[in-house]
């Protein structure tokens, strides 16, 4: 799938959620999620265009082996600092967090 048809399919499925206690967006990365996540530009606009539909607090869920739980943790860690520091990040209200699944 295209880049933008992901962006907008996410979009089109984003927009129906009418719930009132949506609060937060979890992303779930795991091994293969991580060797794109630096380079992958788009996902960033995609949330940020997603946050103006229904703001949401953005969550990166952690599923990797308990060994490499580390290097995962700093590579988002990474991600995350890089994107912020270019305003990537900047839609939000408050910073990401990541938790381990």
């Amino acid at each position: 799938m295209s880049t933008n048809a992901r962006h907008t399919t996410l979009m089109e499925i984003f927009s129906t959620i009418v719930s009132p206690v949506f609060s937060e967006l979890a992303l779930i990365l795991g091994n293969e999620s991580l060797t794109y996540l630096p380079s992958d530009i788009m996902i960033f606009e995609t949330l940020r265009a997603m946050n103006e539909v229904k703001p949401f607090k953005l969550v990166f869920f952690l599923v990797v082996p308990i060994r490499l739980l580390g290097e995962a943790r700093g590579k988002v860690t990474e991600t995350l600092d890089s994107a912020a520091a270019r305003g990537l990040l900047g839609f939000l209200d408050s910073p990401p967090t990541i938790r381990i699944a």
